[in-house]
């Protein structure tokens, strides 16, 4: 009798982000081809998101080609694996312009099909998929989705959905396919707290608080579970630049163990990390891209990017700095106590930087904030 195999998938944890990580700067072109679109298998046509399986493989939503391409890990060839490609349309073999896309571990695919107003789950090898959200046209009622780019899918198996031209997120409980639930907006257009401005990205956390990239609001906020306003965890409200404590048009947002969230400043071409609380970003990458759009972190933590509208998937490697203990005697301080009467000289000494002069090496310092 023949024999069966299975192969599992690889034992090592996920995104592995040690606390002291940096990315390189430098990138790979993991799929596509730079400032080449095309309907072969080793082109992609305005790409916009990125996930992987438990195996390392990438799936991409290769959105102007309607069509999903399943890259094996390493490869640069793909294989379509949902849509016909180069042909949108509204059956269940068919896509049309699909922005977004969730892969479970057992290969599991979830497809935001936003031309459709509906999301589809679609198992790997299978011809067609299956609406889990949506499906009823584009719309503001519970039943339907508005325009939507973006979604979550939980370890449950419950799809959020930012709806980007409804000005809300909904979630559609795996228990309750014809109807979403409103989570977070849905109190019209704007940038009070309870209110969003074209969202794009969402995730969730462990303790079901919701995070929402609101995009056209230059920020992200904080949905709590059963919450009607939201919190401003990263951006400056309707404030859009490049200092560190702004986003221009965020459109993606990822989170790791230690609460950091990483947002993918669109406008900017960078990625900015956030702790919840902070008021500042730091930015772990800054590169040449052309209207970034999706962002996940892959199984070695590598942050990967759909550079849309060069038509290629960016891999910026993990580098986790080695750490040394080193175990020694604190110096010998000699502290000063403030007293009561304290004052201080008016002529100051220059102790980092140079005056009137902007740069980046290790002697210069540009707009420094804080010490």
């Amino acid at each position: 009798s023949p024999t069966t195999t299975t192969t599992q998938p690889p034992t090592s944890s996920q995104n592995q982000i040690c606390a002291t990580a940096v990315w390189n700067q430098t990138s790979t072109v993991v799929a596509g081809i730079t400032s080449s679109a095309g309907t072969t298998t080793t082109l992609l046509n305005n790409p916009s998101d990125i996930d992987f399986d438990a195996y390392g493989n990438m799936y991409v939503a290769d959105r102007a080609n309607h069509r999903i391409q399943l890259f094996r890990s390493g490869q640069t060839t793909g294989t379509t694996v949902a849509g016909t490609s180069g042909s949108a349309g509204s059956t269940y073999s068919q896509l049309n312009n699909p922005y977004g896309i969730s892969v479970t571990p057992n290969e599991t695919m979830f497809i935001m099909d936003t031309t459709n107003y509906r999301v589809l789950r679609w198992q790997l090898g299978d011809p067609i998929g299956y609406i889990i959200a949506g499906g009823n046209g584009n719309g503001g009622a519970f039943t339907q989705i508005g325009i939507s780019y973006c979604f979550f899918v939980d370890d449950q198996y419950n799809v959020y959905v930012s709806e980007n031209s409804n000005h809300r997120v909904t979630v559609w409980s795996i228990h309750n396919r014809t109807a979403g639930t409103l989570v977070a907006g849905g109190n019209g257009q704007g940038n009070a707290n309870e209110k969003l401005n074209s969202p794009w990205g969402v995730n969730v956390d462990s303790n079901q608080r919701v995070y929402v990239v609101d995009s056209g609001n230059h920020r992200v906020q904080r949905w709590d579970a059963g919450s009607s306003t939201g919190v401003t965890v990263a951006g400056s409200t309707s404030n859009a630049g490049s200092w560190s404590y702004q986003l221009s048009s965020p459109t993606a947002v990822v989170l790791d163990p230690y609460g950091y969230l990483y947002v993918l400043d669109y406008g900017n071409s960078r990625v900015q990390k956030w702790f919840p609380g902070d008021s500042y970003g730091r930015t772990v990458i800054s590169a040449t891209m052309s209207n970034p759009y999706g962002m996940k972190i892959d199984l070695f933590a590598n942050l990967v990017i759909a550079d849309t509208s060069y038509h290629r998937i960016l891999s910026f490697g993990l580098l986790c700095p080695g750490t040394t203990t080193t175990t020694s005697l604190p110096p010998t301080v000699t502290t000063i106590p403030l007293c009561s009467t304290a004052t201080w000289n008016s002529t100051s000494t220059l102790a980092a930087g140079s005056t009137n002069t902007i740069g980046s090496t290790a002697t210069l310092l540009n707009y420094p904030y804080d010490i």
